[in-house]
């Protein structure tokens, strides 16, 4: 970023290149490496456990492979932990008090902020996501189709986070298969935990992330700017249940962590999680690599231009390209990718959920603004750095500034990145889900508090305004507060809770999306309903107001019952699906003896519906279902 010198004349001074680094040690290198072979063989070793106890044969050739991963395995972890001169080396790198307390704390909040949400049962997109995870585990027979189709989370080649989330489910069922205690809620505690895990990793990260970018930050700020992050109500909420969207965010992170820390082992791990996740992963991750070697690597050979060094050739650029050369190599190799093949073309009139794709489209360009910019207080963010641009009245330039350069082209990297990806937003039609703009929260944060900096000197207002940003966030997580948000998408009511209507139609109001906390809070109520209504071993009808899949939660991407205590399970065994039917579907001549009317005001009228049942039914009373001052009445129905 530009800034003036110290003399005020607003003169730009020549960028001098950066001198060729000195020989340093690979020992962190090779740490790294066997760190990221460690977390790879987790899940190799248990996906052939889980293969051979099925009885079916492992073919040579993944026998090959295991071996030689677990030889180069023992290899880079002796050379980076278990040498003497690697154990010395560790002692002396071990992070001050100062790097490590305060992320440990805010991770520590983080994790217990969400542990009354770990036995959830993953509902609605989640579901979806946790549906085709468990098929993909029991199915895994280790042939390279097999695998290379397997793992794409519906149709996504999201390899690296279904491998990841596979590992909890293989140890699940190995507990079963054991017969120890098996609560009905482990499968779905292990993948709530592993979510938990990745997005404590994104939390400590990001603090590594701020303190190397802005190193005189005073700790109140590092620490107010991490909370930020870590309660953000997106951020918060697209961690409790599994998604494609959580791996892209925390591995963003990650990649721009290990750039600044000169860790090209870990970008390029972060850079797989990011390519294998999500294709909107693989494009940011390309994006990313782009800018780096553009307005990093470049310029640090000139002009004057110099001779690249070889390290720097290999550690800065071939390193962290690794990942988009296997992804690359893996789409022209697997059967194409759906979501790949419907977005080639540029098309205006594009369905958004059925074929997404470039286009000009004023609703998808308003739509991306909002997302991207506005709601959940971001637009507080978005001013002070728009308030930036209109002081100096220019984008960040390729100049030199009178900080440090290497941080100084890591903040363009990271708003350029951040302006491409608003862009993205904009031209890309397709469902805006509001989980789709999580990346870009953790590099507006950084934009934010660098505007701040450049616009506020006082270190008391800037503590302030943090503090101020970090409580709105924070109540954001658990209510519909932004009135910027609200007023822009207008809300709908569930009880006496108002919730933001972040994506207009049923989808949104069926579960208030997850733009926050409350999606959770929505699926209580139905769980709480379910417990009401088929008590005691009833099976009522249960009839609704409305026809669509988001609202009756049943049978919905495998979703079901259990018997014995009406919870919501994805298993087959000891589970039933609940009659259910619309007003529409019900006649005086088919009606079923005893049902329960389930009226969603905030969808339909009840006072209309219940005027068409009286037609048919008598009413033998009322219950309403509450949970948190969200509620829902549920009327018995008897001809």
């Amino acid at each position: 970023m530009d800034r003036d010198d110290a003399r005020g004349s607003g003169d730009v001074r020549a960028l001098q290149p950066e001198p060729q680094p000195p020989r340093r040690s690979i020992v962190t290198d090779v740490r790294d490496l066997a760190v990221c072979l460690a977390l790879a063989a987790i899940f190799f070793d248990l996906a052939v456990g889980a293969v051979i106890a099925r009885g079916l044969p492992i073919p040579g050739g993944w026998w090959l492979g295991l071996a030689v991963g677990h030889v180069a395995l023992a290899a880079a972890w002796w050379r980076g932990f278990g040498r003497k001169d690697a154990r010395a080396e560790l002692r002396g790198i071990l992070p001050h008090r100062f790097y490590l307390a305060p992320p440990l704390l805010i991770t520590a909040a983080h994790v217990v902020a969400k542990l009354p949400y770990l036995d959830a049962v993953p509902r609605w997109s989640s579901g979806i996501y946790y549906e085709i995870l468990a098929r993909a585990v029991v199915t895994l027979d280790f042939s390279t189709h097999d695998l290379a189709t397997t793992y794409r989370l519906a149709d996504h080649p999201s390899h690296a986070y279904s491998m990841y989330l596979a590992v909890g489910q293989i140890l699940a069922a190995g507990w079963s298969r054991a017969g120890l205690p098996t609560p009905a809620t482990l499968r779905y505690v292990a993948v709530n935990v592993e979510d938990l895990l990745l997005a404590a990793c994104g939390v400590w990260f990001f603090w590594l992330l701020v303190v190397r970018l802005f190193p005189a930050l005073p700790r109140a700020q590092a620490v107010l700017l991490t909370l930020c992050f870590a309660f953000n109500p997106l951020v918060f909420a697209h961690g409790l249940g599994p998604n494609t969207d959580l791996p892209i965010t925390v591995a963003l992170i990650v990649a721009l962590a290990a750039f600044a820390m000169d860790r090209p082992v870990l970008v390029a791990f972060a850079g797989l999680w990011m390519c294998f996740s999500k294709e909107s992963g693989a494009l940011m991750y390309g994006e990313l690599w782009g800018l780096l070697v553009a307005l990093y690597v470049v310029q640090r050979i000139g002009p004057p231009w110099r001779t690249l060094a070889a390290s720097l050739l290999v550690r800065r650029v071939l390193m962290p390209l690794l990942p988009l050369v296997l992804y690359v190599a893996y789409l022209r190799s697997t059967s194409p990718l759906a979501w790949v093949e419907r977005s080639s073309a540029w098309n205006d009139t594009a369905d958004p959920v059925l074929s997404p794709a470039f286009g000009l489209s004023s609703i998808q360009f308003e739509t991306g603004l909002v997302s991207a910019l506005l709601h959940n207080w971001n637009w507080i963010a978005t001013l002070a750095f728009v308030a930036l641009l209109a002081k100096r009245q220019v984008w960040p330039r390729i100049a030199q500034p009178s900080t440090d350069e290497a941080t100084a082209s890591l903040l363009r990297v990271i708003a350029w990145l951040f302006a491409f990806n608003v862009a993205f937003a904009c031209l890309y039609i397709k469902d805006n889900h509001p989980r789709y703009y999580a990346p870009l929260i953790p590099l507006m944060l950084v934009l934010f508090y660098y505007a701040l900096s450049e616009l506020v000197a006082s270190t008391r207002v800037r503590t302030a305004v943090l503090a101020v940003f970090f409580a709105v966030s924070f109540a954001q997580i658990w209510a519909s507060l932004d009135p910027v948000g609200n007023a822009i998408w207008g809300t709908f009511k569930i009880g006496d809770r108002k919730v933001m209507l972040v994506q207009r139609g049923l989808q949104g109001q069926a579960d208030g999306m997850i733009f926050n906390a409350q999606h959770q809070a929505v699926s209580r109520l139905y769980t709480r309903l379910n417990k009401v209504v088929f008590a005691g071993g009833q099976r009522p009808t249960l009839i609704f107001g409305i026809d669509h899949a988001w609202v009756i939660n049943y049978a919905h991407h495998g979703l079901r019952l259990d018997e014995r205590t009406a919870e919501y399970t994805y298993e087959r065994r000891g589970s039933f699906v609940p009659d259910t039917r619309t007003i529409g579907q019900i006649e005086a001549t088919t009606a079923p003896a005893h049902a329960v009317y389930v009226a969603l005001p905030w969808l339909e009228s009840p006072t209309v519906t219940l005027q068409k049942l009286q037609q048919i039914y008598r009413l033998n009373g009322e219950k309403v279902i509450t949970d948190g001052g969200y509620f829902i009445t549920a009327y018995e129905l008897a001809r």
